[in-house]
């Protein structure tokens, strides 16, 4: 019987001043050694300090080094306190030079409002890179909700674009909707509920929605809801590793 396939969308190393996190890569390595996790996404948290977070994107290289085709990086670099012109070489540099599969935009953390030069800026990078956009929502809305991405959605018919959180449960509705709308935007339900989770792939299709994780604390408990999902073996291959390497477009080491 072959091993089940796992690749966790949505997960962070380092420090964070805004919640108070530290995840080491002792932890990120334990976490896919117990779960067999087959490939993690890392990205620095949006309270890392200092900007851009040159020093976490350093470790997320070591570790993809040395876990080729398991570990890949995610740029997550705040747009607010950096001149435009910097952010903009800081992002092509990771993503250009060192493989790092998509941009991370955190409305919260970040002070990123959606309708703003800055996230402009965002996604026609991502779009002329040809990665995709994380952008977290849910929690902190109205600049996460999920509906905000619409302008970019339409800009940008060739960009995915990925609902962090899916809603974040409050707002899984508008979440499935801007998904439902938009073939480019896909979701990630790390913090939704398990009964959404399932209308998701009921409506979307599997091949729209993706598993996360986001921090440890949250890990056991999104594993149990894939146990409670009872999907077909298509549908869970898709959600828990095929979505994932489409819209990332990487290869990893089965």
């Amino acid at each position: 019987m072959s091993k089940e396939i796992i690749i966790d969308t949505h997960f962070h190393l380092g420090e964070c001043r805004i919640f108070d996190l530290n995840v080491t890569e002792d932890v990120v390595l334990n976490y896919m050694k117990d779960y067999d996790v087959t490939a993690v996404i890392l990205q620095p948290f949006p309270g890392a300090f200092p900007q851009p977070p040159v020093h976490i994107y350093e470790r997320i290289v070591k570790l993809a080094e040395e876990h080729e085709g398991r570990i890949f990086g995610m740029v997550h670099t705040n747009p607010t306190v950096i001149a435009p012109d910097d952010w903009k070489r800081d992002v092509r540099k990771w993503i250009k030079d060192y493989g790092f599969v998509g941009i991370k935009v955190h409305p919260l953390g970040h002070a990123v409002n959606l309708f703003s030069k800055n996230a402009e800026m965002i996604f026609e990078l991502a779009n002329e890179l040809e990665v995709p956009v994380m952008v977290h929502t849910g929690l902190g809305v109205p600049f996460a909700s999920p509906t905000n991405v619409i302008p970019h959605a339409e800009k940008y018919p060739d960009l995915k674009i990925i609902l962090a959180h899916a809603g974040f449960t409050f707002h899984a509705g508008e979440a499935l909707l801007v998904a439902s709308k938009y073939k480019n935007v896909y979701l990630e339900t790390c913090a939704s509920m398990p009964g959404d989770i399932a209308m998701f792939i009921e409506k979307l299709g599997a091949d729209k929605v993706m598993f996360g994780t986001d921090i440890p604390q949250n890990i056991e408990m999104e594993f149990a809801k894939v146990r409670s999902l009872n999907l077909s073996k298509e549908d869970k291959e898709k959600f828990l590793y095929k979505t994932a390497e489409q819209v990332f477009k990487i290869k990893v080491k089965k």
